[in-house]
């Protein structure tokens, strides 16, 4: 079901909104932690300054029963505050032995925070104010952009996906076209699909390689058993039984290859079948047809290789 355009546009700002606010919050709460941390930073480090420069101060001492140059303290004060003011640190000096600086701020007197500092014979009192940390100081464009990029992130077009339409416009892998090869150098049969080598002896092979060729070279060619071999499909098999002399497979005389042919062809077939043993589906086009019947009728059958095509085999060493 598809989402009408408005409601769909309400989901989007509501999303926005409900994200903005929690990143915002976030956002607060970890810049706050930040700012009190860095308050405490820098507490010390303006206290230290302080200890450091007691000895030049006048403060009053009762002890010594001295008493203070207030102006060179208040000056020592403003110039401390205007430092900090420059470097943009979030902290200023207020009161020192109960000598206040000269332009006290609001934003940092209502964070103050007394110290004590001990010298010989004394405790001195320091207050130190950090800024407030307002609501205005926690907010930031980070959040909002942030917030806009997930809004956008999850409400992106998604394209529907139509199983039925995926499934048509996928291309389809076709399976690797089975092929018969013919090693005259082995004397081996195999297939394409796996390799698989099976040997013959000398006049099946050379009978069937002879058979594929002139399969390839008649089309629609008429083999029945109750017609004598045609004379070139004969000189065919001579010829490859040469080609396997002289390749060194047999130093025999040549066999006649006119007899004993259903002998032939179930060796063949027994060949074959081991050839394609895991994909049997595929040896029909290489496979010489078997008999239907008995007797007379079975004579009758033609064992050509009617669907053999030229790209169906492939002879290696002819």
């Amino acid at each position: 079901m598809k989402i009408q355009p408005a409601n769909h546009l309400a989901n989007s700002l509501l999303l926005f909104l409900v994200s903005l606010i929690m990143l915002q919050i976030i956002y607060f709460i970890a810049a706050n932690q930040a700012h009190q941390r860095q308050a405490q930073t820098l507490s010390l480090a303006l206290e230290k300054r302080i200890a450091l420069d007691l000895p030049w101060l006048r403060l009053p001492n009762d002890v010594m029963n001295s008493v203070a140059d207030e102006d060179s303290v208040r000056d020592y004060l403003d110039r401390l505050n205007q430092q900090a003011s420059q470097q943009g640190y979030a902290i200023r000096a207020l009161e020192l032995q109960g000598i206040s600086a000269t332009l006290p701020d609001d934003n940092f007197a209502s964070q103050a925070q007394t110290h004590e500092l001990h010298i010989p014979g004394q405790t001195l009192s320091l207050r130190l104010g950090t800024k407030t940390f307002t609501l205005f100081d926690g907010l930031s464009v980070y959040p909002l952009l942030a917030a806009l990029l997930f809004t956008l992130l999850v409400n992106r077009p998604r394209e529907q996906v139509d199983p039925l339409n995926s499934a048509a416009h996928e291309p389809e892998t076709l399976p690797a076209h089975p092929k018969l090869i013919v090693n005259l150098q082995e004397r081996t049969l195999s297939n394409s699909l796996d390799d698989r080598q099976v040997q013959l002896s000398n006049k099946p092979f050379c009978f069937y390689v002879a058979l594929l060729e002139y399969c390839l070279q008649h089309e629609n060619a008429a083999l029945n058993h109750n017609k004598n071999i045609p004379e070139e499909l004969l000189d065919l098999a001579n010829r490859y039984f040469y080609r396997l002399i002289e390749l060194g497979h047999t130093i025999r005389k040549r066999p006649d290859f006119s007899t004993n042919l259903d002998k032939m062809l179930s060796e063949i077939r027994a060949a074959l079948d081991d050839v394609f043993r895991d994909c049997p589906e595929v040896k029909i086009p290489f496979y010489p047809p078997k008999a239907q019947g008995e007797g007379s009728r079975s004579k009758l059958h033609n064992y050509a290789l009617e669907q053999l095509q030229v790209e169906d085999v492939e002879i290696i060493g002819k």
